[in-house]
This record gives C-alpha cells, sequence and structure tokens, in this order.
C-alpha cells in the first residue's frame, strides 16, 4: 500500500492520480526539492569516484 506523504492515509496501489484523495496534495512533487538535493549529493559523491579512478589510469599524451 502507498501512503499520502502529507496526511499518511492509506492510497490504494491501483490508484494512478498525482493528487491525494483525501488532503489533496500533490503525490509526485511533494518534497520534491528535497529529492532533488539528495539525488544531486549523490550524484556528485559518484562524480568523485569516477574521478578518482581516472586518475588512477596511465594516459599518455598525443605528441603532434
Amino acid at each position: 500500500m502507498r501512503k499520502c506523504p502529507k496526511c499518511e492515509k492509506r492510497l490504494s496501489p491501483f490508484y494512478f492520480g498525482t493528487a491525494c484523495k483525501n488532503c489533496g496534495a500533490d503525490l509526485l512533487y511533494y518534497h520534491f526539492d528535497e529529492r532533488l538535493e539528495r539525488d544531486a549529493a549523490k550524484a556528485a559523491a559518484q562524480e568523485e569516484k569516477v574521478q578518482r579512478l581516472l586518475r588512477k589510469l596511465p594516459f599518455r599524451k598525443r605528441e603532434e
């Protein structure tokens, strides 16, 4: 069962609406900015891992 993030009431798993039937909260965009900040932090951590890996690889510079 899904729950509304605002009123915590249960929603049917077959309810595909974008707003809660009880309180009218938008289910797609509720706390959107907080989720976006979490995703940005996760992406930054993954980028740092990739950069550390790339620094370990030996690259030869092309001489033209």
